[in-house]
């Protein structure tokens, strides 16, 4: 075997050496995070709808602040058929009253109605926040996706064209009767094995296009899309930042809005006055022969005999009760989630180093001897092989460790986002 090693042509070994000056289709303009932020913003369908959610709640406040309108009847009484006469209306031989009535709320009731509206709006705003800090975490993630899928991509096709051309030198070997049919059949399946590799990877990578295409609305077509080269920097929100999170912040005016729900519900048992005005002029009769004119005043108020709105009391109560729970379900997971995200942070620096420091350049030094060694005859070709794969699949793990430094970054940093 040492023998039939030195006698390869340089064309076996060439092909088992890694490829450059490729011809590669022209590549789509790179996007950048930031770019691609500023398009989230603008098309991203969770984002419109918590911004229409906003606009709603806006209008909830003119809704809130509206006082009761007066209520105008206007009626005819004591008409006589048999008296016909054409003496126009307000002198014809009927009674004709014009009356005003205006509810007048008691019990603080706008006040409330208004208080509740503007920590809707306020909590409403602080859900549009979140509603974005969620979409940019969506986006990290798919814009690493992409950058990762896009390396791999590059990274398989390299290594399907390399296990192909040893494939094709070790069958023209085989035909020389330098080479086994058995250690051909073995670059045969390689080389196919690894051809599906590369086939994945380009199914991944367009599956990472489109979903980042959807996340921004689909306003880039997904076959224009590919990230930039950078890693996004990570850094840590500022140290000094105090605020709530926006999703905390929200949690909080929930309950606020709430207990002003509560109070307005109670108030519901606080009667409101209705209050009317009647003009009344009412025509001739037999004794007399001019008509004459009257005024009434009169209030009413509800009597809560069959209900007093209890329903809505116990109701307003639960509510209350939900929105505490969530706001302590809420405040437990933020403080759980930044926990985690930085232990995630220090376990995925710590693996990238140690790949970057350590695997990595063992992998290639021992790629470096296998290229020396191969040429001297002192290393088999499936030892070679096995070299090459593992130069590689310690390309692909560094890569993916890389970008899960970057993901751990960015979502502890998203993580801690306030207002």
């Amino acid at each position: 075997m040492p023998l039939q090693l030195r006698s390869l042509p340089a064309l076996l070994l060439a092909a088992l050496l890694p490829l450059t000056g490729l011809a590669q289709s022209p590549a789509p303009e790179p996007l950048e995070l930031a770019a691609a932020e500023r398009i989230l913003l603008d098309a991203n369908p969770a984002i419109l709808q918590a911004r229409a959610a906003q606009a709603a709640a806006r209008a909830g406040i003119d809704m809130a602040g509206a006082r009761p309108n007066p209520q105008l009847t206007l009626g005819s009484t004591s008409t006589d058929p048999g008296r016909a006469g054409t003496r126009g209306f307000w002198n014809s031989w009927t009674d004709n009253t014009v009356r005003v009535d205006q509810l007048f709320e008691r019990g603080n009731k706008r006040d409330l109605r208004l208080a509740a509206a503007d920590l809707n709006l306020s909590a409403s705003g602080a859900d549009l926040t979140n509603t974005i800090r969620l979409a940019r975490i969506d986006l990290a993630n798919a814009w690493l996706d992409l950058r990762v899928a896009r390396e791999i991509r590059r990274i398989a096709n390299e290594n399907a064209a390399l296990a192909q051309r040893a494939a094709d030198a070790a069958e023209v070997r085989g035909k020389a009767g330098d080479l086994a049919g058995v250690d051909v059949a073995r670059f045969r399946a390689d080389a196919a094995r690894v051809a599906n590799d590369a086939l994945q990877a380009e199914l991944a990578h367009t599956r990472a296009r489109i979903a980042l295409a959807q996340l921004l609305g689909n306003r880039l077509p997904s076959a224009q899309l590919d990230t930039s080269d950078d890693w996004p920097a990570a850094a840590p929100a500022p140290a000094g930042d105090t605020g709530e999170r926006p999703d905390l912040l929200a949690a909080r005016q929930r309950t606020q809005q709430a207990s002003a729900l509560r109070e307005l519900a109670r108030a519901q048992r606080t009667r409101d006055v209705s209050v009317g005005i009647q003009y009344e002029h009412a025509a001739a009769n037999a004794n007399n022969n001019y008509s004459t004119t009257s005024y009434g005043l009169s209030v009413s108020v509800p009597l809560f005999i069959n209900y007093d709105y209890r329903g809505e009391i116990a109701r307003s109560e639960a509510d209350y009760t939900a929105a505490e729970q969530q706001l302590l379900a809420t405040r437990a997971a933020v403080g759980n989630e930044q926990a985690r995200l930085q232990a995630e942070v220090d376990a995925s620096r710590a693996r990238h180093e140690r790949l970057r420091d350590v695997v990595l350049p063992a992998a290639e030094k021992a790629a470096r001897g296998a290229d020396v060694a191969i040429q001297k005859g002192a290393m088999s070709l499936t030892d070679y092989l096995d070299t090459q794969r593992s130069l590689r699949s310690a390309r692909i793990e560094a890569t993916l460790a890389r970008a899960e430094l970057a993901r751990a970054g960015l979502l502890l940093r998203l993580a801690g986002d306030t207002p």
